[in-house]
């Protein structure tokens, strides 16, 4: 059952691309007719006016022929189109999802809050450390945070920001980009940090007491 709705839905790619282009061909078409009728009086002509209406009508024409370009490419080439489309609306869930830093102070909160209602006896001491760890660099000032669009990297700095001593201010004792990985302890992706969420796997339970 899956294979042949799988095999109908490859079958009515090349007519929904087709469909589309046909559509944004016609409202291109319909723009640009718009443009062309209009004229201005003889007193505006080799103005600024009939220079910036020029101009927004070469633009249109442009990005007209990008579009058919385009929907022909989609329409000629279904499977790759599908494939391309598909990247791009998942980099787009995945930036739009990129968790930022009060994200991760957020779901830190939570994590703490969760720990806390446990018997330190009973906490997994995995769990209990990382959060003690976190807290302890929040309190020095050394955790930061680089995005790179669809995901977020937590790492260490040297320095809190707001110190000025030589040692953190020099740009030749900065942290250097060879060895940035060793300094990464997080990776925020689809709305949350992952180490920390693996790290919160069964904090309530504390095997040496099994």
């Amino acid at each position: 059952m899956s294979l042949n709705s799988g095999a109908r839905g490859f079958r009515r790619a090349p007519s929904l691309f087709r469909n589309t282009f046909e559509q944004l061909k016609t409202r291109y078409d319909s723009l640009q007719a718009r443009l062309d009728a209009i004229t201005f009086p003889e007193r505006y002509k080799g103005t600024i006016l009939e220079k910036w209406a020029m101009y927004w009508k070469n633009l249109v024409i442009d990005y007209k022929e990008m579009v058919i370009d385009t929907g022909r490419t989609m329409r000629d080439r279904p499977v790759r189109s599908s494939v391309y489309v598909s990247l791009l609306a998942g980099s787009l869930y995945a930036g739009a999802r990129n968790p930022s830093e009060t994200d991760f102070y957020d779901q830190f909160r939570r994590a703490y809050n969760q720990l806390s209602l446990v018997h330190p006896t009973c906490q997994n001491p995995i769990a209990s450390q990382h959060l003690t760890f976190l807290e302890r660099c929040h309190n020095e000032g050394i955790l930061r945070r680089l995005s790179l669009g669809v995901v977020s990297f937590l790492w260490l700095d040297n320095y809190d920001k707001g110190l000025a001593i030589y040692k953190a201010v020099c740009p030749y004792l900065q942290p250097r980009y060879m060895t940035f990985h060793e300094r990464i302890i997080d990776v925020g992706f689809n709305g949350k940090f992952w180490v920390l969420e693996r790290k919160m796997i069964d904090y309530d339970i504390n095997e040496e007491n099994l």
